[in-house]
């Protein structure tokens, strides 16, 4: 019972220690690719952090089972390479004892991935959803402006300029505005510039038309062709200029909010099933990787620890690179939802028996 203890402590140190890590370093590349929407102004500011916390759990669920398998890898490697396994077999604590170990370490990790891909991570896909297409998720021009900089819209037809931005940002002040049109001169399509000068702008909403406006306040108006002179210079009082649609587009998988429920009454459409397949199959994998990293950390005494790493670390990228290609095929119905992604399963299964019983010949022997 205290070497079962120990052992258990010693993996799961590590599975914390990698998955903090990996969590971390994943969570912060999300946060920069959503700080470049927020400048460019794809999102707004007052949902960043939230759209951010919705990628904790997605990501977790695809962590926790390498930084199990990488637990294992470690934690055995470092009792091989200090030769404590060696003297845990000699009090009788054989590969027995440590597979079965193993294996309730990796059912009770193997739970906490299949309750993450069954029911957090369609109502976190579906309330981002929601955020998403909600009033808060709305693009204030303003807000993403910067001061002293002329920035471009998404579509290439505005340019804009402010010096300076109110203290709550809802105003701006010495606006230039230009933008871009097509016209017909003489039969012939030219490109027309129709720029705006303003003392202030602020950005409004139609109540009936759901378009966003952007209203320059005490300013001129200059409109025409480059480089001829029949130009327009009209005086307003306000003038308001349609913003063009800005949504935000984030990668999601097209089913990926839908209930697990929901998919298995639906298991005849290709594409139901493969997300249904995969949501098992990350749990699956839990085990089959746990299971794995046990011959695969047996090492000789004082060669090093991370020696394992290295074919470990090929292994797991074949697996994972090969459940994407069967969810890829059975999304486009090239192989059968029967068939789906188990095969890879089956794969895994048969190498994973075969290591462990190649591993476990000197074993037989001395016993």
């Amino acid at each position: 019972m205290i070497i079962a203890r120990y052992l258990t402590r010693e993996i799961i140190y590590t599975l914390l220690g990698v998955t903090i890590v990996l969590l971390l370093a994943f969570l912060s590349q999300q946060m920069v690719r959503y700080l470049n929407y927020v400048a460019i102004g794809k999102i707004p500011t007052s949902v960043l952090l939230e759209l951010a916390s919705f990628e904790a759990p997605y990501i977790l669920s695809f962590l926790l089972p390498l930084g199990l398998y990488l637990g294992i890898l470690l934690a055995f490697g470092r009792l091989y390479a200090d030769s404590e396994m060696a003297i845990l077999e000699m009090y009788g604590y054989g590969q027995k004892q440590i597979l079965r170990l193993t294996l309730i370490l990796a059912v009770v990790v193997s739970a906490v991935v299949l309750f993450l891909m069954i029911w957090v991570n369609p109502l976190v896909s579906a309330k981002r959803q929601q955020v998403m297409t909600s009033d808060e998720a709305t693009v204030h021009l303003v807000q993403t402006m910067i001061p002293g900089r002329f920035q471009a819209s998404p579509d290439g037809t505005h340019v804009m300029y402010v010096e300076k931005l109110s203290r709550d940002r809802q105003r701006a002040e010495n606006v230039f505005l230009a933008q871009e049109k097509s016209v017909e001169v003489d039969g012939a399509a030219q490109t027309s510039w129709m720029l705006v000068l303003a003392n202030e702008g602020y950005q409004i909403k139609d109540s009936e038309s759901q378009d966003q406006f952007f209203v320059t306040t005490d300013g001129y108006r200059y409109e025409g062709v480059p480089g001829q002179n029949d130009y327009k210079i009209i005086q307003f009082k306000k003038y308001a200029v349609r913003i063009p649609d800005n949504e935000v587009r984030i990668a999601t998988q097209e089913n990926a909010a839908l209930p697990t429920s929901q998919l298995w009454r639906d298991y005849a459409m290709p594409r139901r099933a493969a997300e249904f397949q995969w949501r098992f199959s990350i749990a699956l994998s839990t085990l089959f990787l746990a299971l794995l990293a046990v011959p695969m950390s047996a090492i000789r005494p004082r060669q090093g620890r991370f020696m394992s790493l290295i074919p470990a670390v090929l292994v797991y990228i074949v697996y994972i690179n090969l459940l994407y290609v069967a969810r890829h095929w059975v999304m486009q119905g090239s192989i059968p939802v029967s068939i789906g992604m188990w095969w890879v399963h089956g794969v895994m299964l048969l190498f994973v028996g075969t290591v462990m019983f190649v591993s476990a010949k000197p074993w037989l022997k001395k016993s």
